[in-house]
């Protein structure tokens, strides 16, 4: 079934006239070059890793002796071959809690979840890598693994690591007013629990793919990252070298939402690239991706007091946060989710504690819109709730109680800038609906139709870009007026170089035809944070807006000291420099310095000074959208049919509106699959489904015939020309939408991710 994108077109904007992204033609010409498209340097060996079949295990022995005598095998590393090397990881600093390493790059005494990385092999080519693990003999105890978070706190609950005595991790909270004086306001109180599974981010690409080489006391590595020059400091830590000696270079990326950080093997093929003294590749296969990162599970527990109005006086939210067998991204999943579980809503009186906890699942690093998917499922299913016990509409009890702007939100964070109500009104209307639910919908369940209807919403509110410190991009124009933007910020698909493209053409007013955009390399010393947390389009597009500000001030005087006039009295039109009602070319007055000159100006963006004691430290603004479903669901089967679906978010301004328009899109896409059908299975001691063909994914007869998806464009972002970040905004809000059209059909609520027939018919008690 052909899905049939519709929107309406604003007057008033230039989306209709947007130039392709200027990374199409190669990516859909089969050019681009991703990692696993770049040639072997001389003499490159390949690896090949060794992963744990157990989810707990003690390691008795490791037997290698008979893999290394291989002909073909060059280097060996496993916990017996170290060379004296730490085999400790190091943590990234988190802003606002503290974290103790806890991962050696392969395995020491213990596997802590199927698909530990306990050895890798360097060889001649692949095939005898592969060969040759099956020559290491590794003996194991197996231990009883845990994979229930909860259960995992539980007194008598194994100990994933027995030097911290628990497998409680960190926990985070937030509070304002007082709870308990809340509580005496409220003239009801209810509690609603919800539950998210662990996922998989399943990228086009591979995760752990990487080609790394040690030459001569530096490092030369190709890597799809999100972050650069934080992984060339990690990698220039694990040798024992200066970050200056690493250089890392990132090639186009085939998706990764978060998937594509430094995992163990990579740092394994560093290693043996130094060991060995030659060049190591990893192609990993998708297998193996399954048991390279994760997504958090969580539980997410509230009490909701209201008035009998339908007034908000308290909530109180209890999570836990399940990180798998390391930390990786334990303590920003646990952080985000404790300052998003309160949604979009006025709360006068607020409690949120969460806990991150060790399970033997494969460890959870940032996925899209990290902590926020989990927490929005939960908040907007108990709002819906708590308005249908109380016999108040759905929409009606939103607009009551949701941050208007201009409100003030909490300390440290800007007061709230966008405008829900015409969020709502235009989802709802982009579904043919009017807002108004079945608010006891059990008479519909009882009634002779098989396919009953049922419509919902959800909204959710995110902090947009946070933290970082400084973003850098350069600029450089030759003398024939050709612009080169130098960064680093990887294109992981979203359109990162195309939008530096697009901002830069703007600023000077000049064709795309002459600006070329270079790839992520951190020997230009370029630092920023990396393209996570929507923070590109603030960050870097807010440096490159500066560095070209900078350079047209640059060819202003530089015009004025050539022809004439001051520099104020200049200015571009059209790619001409004038002065009065005289032009000239750039190259022109460029090339009267003589030579081969070329202006380079370094733009920056800083991010908003830190508010002491406050959880959203360093945001500049925020990030919402809104959503509206209508859906079919039998009665008899459980089955789902989704008639219509429409996001709508808030994007400030969108600089390309082709490419903000497809993540919105792209994020929908992705929340049906985490809506409907994606969960990473353990049972029986074992990962179940890790593995493409086990592991449903959307397809397009999954996505209804009628989806909308468009932007709020105000003008009103912090980012260039008003522009704001939005590309999570639409992935968290699929979910509960459904989850409220099916109470809104049936009356039962289903409480857990994936939503299934089976969970509905369960909900309907028929099985």
């Amino acid at each position: 079934m052909e899905s049939k994108i519709k929107n309406r077109k604003p007057e008033g904007t230039d989306r209709a006239g947007a130039a392709p992204r200027i990374d199409l033609r190669d990516k859909v010409t089969g050019m681009a070059h991703y990692i696993e498209d770049m040639p072997d340097l001389p003499a490159t060996a390949y690896g090949a890793t060794l992963l744990s079949p157990y989810s707990h295990a003690r390691i008795l022995r490791i037997d290698s002796s008979e893999a290394l005598k291989m002909p073909g095998v060059l280097g060996i590393v496993d916990r017996e071959h170290l060379d004296g090397i730490n085999p400790r990881l190091k943590l990234a600093p988190h802003e606002h809690l503290k974290t103790i390493d806890d991962q050696d790059f392969v395995a020491m005494e213990k596997v802590r979840f199927d698909g530990d990385l306990v050895a890798v092999v360097a060889a001649e080519d692949l095939r005898t890598a592969e060969r040759a693990l099956e020559n290491i003999h590794v003996e194991y105890e197996p231990l009883t693994p845990v994979f229930d978070a909860s259960e995992a706190l539980g007194d008598g609950a194994p100990v994933l690591h027995e030097e911290r005595g628990t497998n409680l991790l960190a926990e985070d909270s937030l509070a304002w007013g007082d709870i308990d004086e809340g509580f005496r306001h409220a003239d009801h109180v209810f509690e609603e629990n919800y539950a998210s599974p662990s996922m998989f981010h399943h990228p086009m690409e591979p995760v752990g793919g990487c080609l790394a080489q040690y030459v001569n006391g530096e490092v030369n590595i190709w890597l799809p990252t999100s972050s650069p020059m934080r992984d060339a400091a990690e990698f220039a830590h694990f040798i024992g070298i200066e970050s200056d000696k690493v250089r890392l270079r990132v090639p186009y990326i085939g998706g990764g939402f978060g998937s594509k950080i430094p995992t163990p093997s990579i740092f394994a093929a560093l290693f043996l690239a130094r060991k060995i003294g030659r060049p190591v590749r990893l192609v990993p296969s998708a297998e193996h991706s399954f048991r390279q990162n994760s997504r958090h599970a969580e539980v997410f527990k509230a009490k909701v007091g209201v008035k009998t109005d339908g007034t908000l006086t308290a909530l109180d939210v209890d999570l836990v946060v399940d990180t798998g067998a390391y930390t990786t991204g334990g303590a920003t999943a646990v952080h985000n989710s404790v300052i998003s579980a309160w949604g979009c809503y006025r709360i006068p009186h607020l409690r949120i504690k969460g806990r991150c906890v060790y399970t033997n699942k494969v460890p959870a690093g940032h996925t899209r819109a990290t902590g926020k998917i989990q927490t929005t499922w939960g908040i907007e299913c108990a709002m819906d709730s708590v308005a249908r016990q109380m016999g108040i509409d759905p929409y009606e009890f939103r607009k009551k109680n949701v941050l208007l702007r201009g409100d003030f939100v909490c300390r440290g964070t800007p007061r709230m800038d966008t405008d829900y109500l015409d969020l709502m009104a235009e989802a709802i209307e982009a579904v043919g609906w009017d807002g108004r639910s079945n608010v006891t919908p059990s008479a519909t369940a009882a009634s002779g139709s098989t396919w009953v209807r049922g419509h919902g919403m959800a909204l959710s509110l995110r902090h947009g870009s946070q933290g970082g410190g400084r973003a850098y991009a350069m600029v450089t124009m030759d003398a024939r007026g050709r612009l080169t933007i130098q960064h680093n910020a990887p294109e992981i698909g979203q359109g990162t170089h195309n939008l530096f493209s697009v901002v830069a053409s703007r600023t000077l007013d000049i064709p795309q035809s002459q600006i070329s955009v270079g790839e992520p390399d951190t020997a230009v010393q370029l630092p920023f944070a990396g393209v996570s947390a929507q923070r590109t389009t603030m960050q870097m597009g807010n440096a490159v807006h500066n560095a070209c500000n900078k350079l047209k001030q640059e060819l202003f005087t530089l015009a004025a000291q050539v022809k004439g006039g001051k520099p104020e009295e200049w200015q571009i039109i059209e790619g001409r420099l004038c002065w009065g009602e005289t032009s000239f070319s750039i190259s022109e007055i460029i090339r009267a310095l003589g030579g081969n000159v070329v202006l380079k100006c370094v733009g920056y963006h800083s991010v908003p000074p830190m508010v002491k004691e406050s959880a959203f430290s360093g945001m500049d603004h925020w990030a919402p959208s809104g959503a509206a479903i209508d859906l079919e669901v039998n009665r008899d089967t459980g089955e789902l049919r989704i008639l219509r679906y429409a996001v709508i978010a808030d994007a400030g301004k969108a600089i390309h509106y082709p490419s903000a328009k497809a993540q919105a899109d792209g994020g929908a896409v992705m929340g049906f699959g985490h809506a409907l059908f994606e969960e990473t299975i353990y049972q029986d001691g074992q990962f179940q489904n890790g593995d493409p063909f086990q592991y449903r994914l959307p397809l397009m007869k999954d996505i209804p015939e009628e989806f909308h998806s468009s932007m709020l464009e105000k003008g009103d972002g912090p980012g260039p020309f008003g522009s704001k970040g939005m590309a999570q905004t639409s992935i968290v809000t699929v979910g509960p939408a459904i989850g409220n059209a099916i109470y809104d059909a049936l009356g039962v609520r289903i409480r857990s991710l994936p939503i299934t027939p089976e969970k509905v018919l369960r909900a309907l008690g028929k099985i």
